[in-house]
């Protein structure tokens, strides 16, 4: 017959107490709320009005770190680290039943935010409404700050000064506002800062010289907005830039030479300003760049011929320009090239036959000087 197992020894009395007060402590630790937290949410409420969705529905009682929506906590500390209301998100709030809906908040954002210092994500994107201005101390006020997105509302007034102060920010995107002013000269130090998207907002003035000094960057989106001036030379420092957006401003001078030695650079944007000089070869021979759009420009000179089999370009847009010579027979050895504009031109002579040319429609080379061939008909 076989013996039963021997039990396991008893857990000393003490040790289980110490244990169970170990798992109270976590828990309370787990679920506690910070009063001041907890006030500063409240007044960050009454500031804003969502009449539809229900956003603030669970803002209710003292428990601010596991049922209010968009609120998370540092469970170590109670202190609120994340604050994330979208007006676009797929959750069962914003998308009830499986429905996306697409939310409407009014109101201002209130100052009372600066009182959650531990903030670590500020997120209120996309509500439409939301007006007033950026409360200056969020640049002073929330030194843990990684994240502030303020996209798609209505936004007005200026950037703060002091933006610079967030050493940990890492993404700052106030696109789709009104916000005026010029891009705070502070900004270069966000020494953190991997995205930054300022796009179609009302801001004048120049690019600072040194933005360079991002060198963290990756994403840079500027355009839609008044800015002035010429394109930094320093902007070709940035190592890990893959996404540059300069387009419908009022930019101008030429392409500076060093972007062609941004080797990660893969979209390129500068289209509806008022860029003159040529284009610099170093730009047509980067070989990860596929997005290149220079149209509506005063761009003059020749198309350099500089295209080997390692150019891939799912857009290369050169319309309305003031280019001229002929167009460059080296672009029928590149890997790829979906849309080609060369239209509203000053180019001349045979257009080269075979790929990529022989898919190309008429629009692609119309009003030129004196084009010919291929899909403009025979040259005579």
């Amino acid at each position: 017959m076989a013996s039963s197992p021997a039990p396991s020894p008893a857990a000393p009395p003490l040790l289980l107490a110490a244990l169970a007060a170990l798992a109270v402590v976590a828990s309370a630790s787990a679920a506690a709320c910070s009063a001041g937290d907890r006030d500063a949410l409240l007044a960050i409420r009454a500031a804003l009005s969502e009449a539809h969705l229900g956003v603030f529905s669970s803002w209710t009682g003292t428990d601010c770190c596991t049922s209010w929506y968009g609120v998370s906590c540092d469970p170590t500390t109670g202190r609120v680290a994340d604050l994330t209301l979208r007006g676009e998100a797929d959750d069962p709030v914003m998308a009830p039943a499986g429905r996306p809906a697409s939310g409407v908040m009014s109101g201002y954002i209130s100052d009372a935010v600066c009182r959650l210092g531990r903030l670590s994500s500020l997120i209120l994107a996309d509500w439409k409404q939301i007006s007033g201005p950026i409360p200056p101390c969020v640049a002073t006020a929330l030194p843990y700050l990684r994240i502030l997105e303020l996209p798609g509302n209505r936004l007005t007034g200026e950037i703060p000064r002091s933006i610079g102060s967030l050493s940990r920010l890492t993404v700052l995107n106030l696109a789709d506002n009104l916000i005026t002013g010029g891009i705070p000269s502070s900004i270069t130090s966000l020494a953190s800062l991997k995205h930054l998207d300022l796009t179609n907002n009302q801001l004048t003035g120049g690019i600072p010289d040194d933005v360079g000094d991002l060198t963290m960057l990756s994403r840079a989106l500027l355009g839609r907005n008044k800015l002035t001036g010429a394109i930094p030379t320093s902007v070709g420092s940035l190592t890990r830039l893959a996404d540059l957006d300069l387009a419908e401003n009022g930019l101008t001078g030429g392409i500076p030479d060093s972007l062609g030695s941004a080797h990660v650079l893969t979209s390129l944007y500068l289209g509806g300003n008022r860029v003159s000089g040529r284009i610099p070869a170093s730009l047509l021979q980067n070989k990860g760049l596929g997005i290149l759009n220079l149209s509506r420009n005063a761009v003059e000179g020749a198309i350099p011929d500089v295209f080997t089999a390692e150019s891939y370009f799912m857009v290369l847009d050169l319309s309305r320009n003031r280019l001229t010579g002929a167009v460059p027979r080296s672009l029928s050895a590149a890997a790829y090239v979906g849309h080609l504009d060369l239209s509203h031109n000053r180019l001349c002579g045979s257009i080269p036959a075979g790929p990529p040319f022989d898919h190309l429609d008429a629009a692609s080379f119309a009003s030129n000087s004196c084009l010919c061939g291929g899909p403009l008909g025979k040259c005579t």
